[in-house]
């Protein structure tokens, strides 16, 4: 049973990389999906497989997901993107092993550029985007039950060897019954170096090394009897990750360990965390 399910989790992305072509790809953060380069009329389409645990001294949870990432270049400056989650999560304490599977909350929003300055083999783009969280989840199990907002500001600056991306991003979450988990404030850094070629045109393909950073920041959550005091607190991860681009795909995988852990009471604790992905676009 516990195969069966792992193999529906992980089913979507061996479907995109058996059927989906697509022209040239671009190097792009591994660990957010803001930054991902898209032209006018272009779909993209990133399928990552992420194992995460977190735990503390009654529990363990142990999450797989299988993410989705769907957009699309309505116009040379405004894109709109969809991020799809399926996932299995085990929470296991000293007696009892619960396991709960399924689509998570989806993820709608749109980016518009509004600055691009190029130059000789460089160029700045700096994007804002909004969106909206779906309790398409099931509450309390694969999903949170709230209808969630966001928004942020994607920083773009690259050359012929590297990319720098960032990304500020403000979640306002949603209320359900008496639970309103507390506002997000994150923000992220990415840096991808071309190191197997000195030339502007490689037909193999390239190779980037990639580090990225980032930090998180959570309110409280709000209960009917006031401020949860086992929730909320500040997190810092460092993901080290590589990337391959050829003409057509792009394969990468990173590792996010966290650096700082300063949890409220006895929230759970995360550990490192593994990503794997795929990505087209055409």
């Amino acid at each position: 049973m516990r195969f069966h399910t792992i193999s529906q989790i992980i089913r979507p992305a061996l479907f995109f990389l058996a059927t989906i072509s697509a022209t040239a790809a671009l190097a792009a953060p591994i660990t957010f999906n803001g930054a991902l380069p898209l032209s006018d009329e272009q779909f993209i389409i990133r399928q990552q497989i992420i194992s995460t645990t977190s735990e503390n001294e009654q529990l363990k949870i142990n999450t797989l997901s299988s993410v989705t990432a769907i957009g699309y270049g309505v116009s040379a400056k405004l894109a709109v993107f969809g991020i799809v989650p399926i996932i299995r999560r085990e929470t296991q304490s000293a007696n009892t092993l619960r396991t709960t599977s399924g689509l998570a909350d989806i993820n709608l929003f749109a980016r518009y550029q509004i600055y691009q300055k190029d130059g000789p083999g460089k160029t700045l783009r700096i994007a804002p985007f909004a969106g909206v969280v779906l309790p398409t989840g099931r509450a309390q199990q694969t999903g949170d039950g709230s209808t969630d907002i966001f928004g942020g500001l994607i920083i773009t600056r690259a050359s012929t060897r590297w990319n720098f991306d960032s990304q500020i991003k403000y979640v306002r979450n949603g209320r359900v019954d008496a639970l309103k988990r507390g506002d997000e404030t994150s923000i992220n850094a990415s840096l991808q170096y071309r190191i197997n070629s000195n030339v502007n045109v490689n037909t193999n393909g390239y190779l980037f090394t990639v580090i990225e950073a980032g930090l998180v920041h959570s309110g409280r959550n709000e209960r009917a009897v006031g401020l949860d005091p086992n929730s909320g607190g500040t997190i810092a991860f460092i993901s080290p990750g590589i990337q391959y681009a050829a003409q057509r795909w792009i394969s990468e995988a990173a590792i996010r360990f966290p650096v700082i852990k300063n949890l409220n009471g006895s929230a759970p604790q995360p550990a490192a965390s593994f990503i794997i992905s795929a990505r087209f676009n055409f």
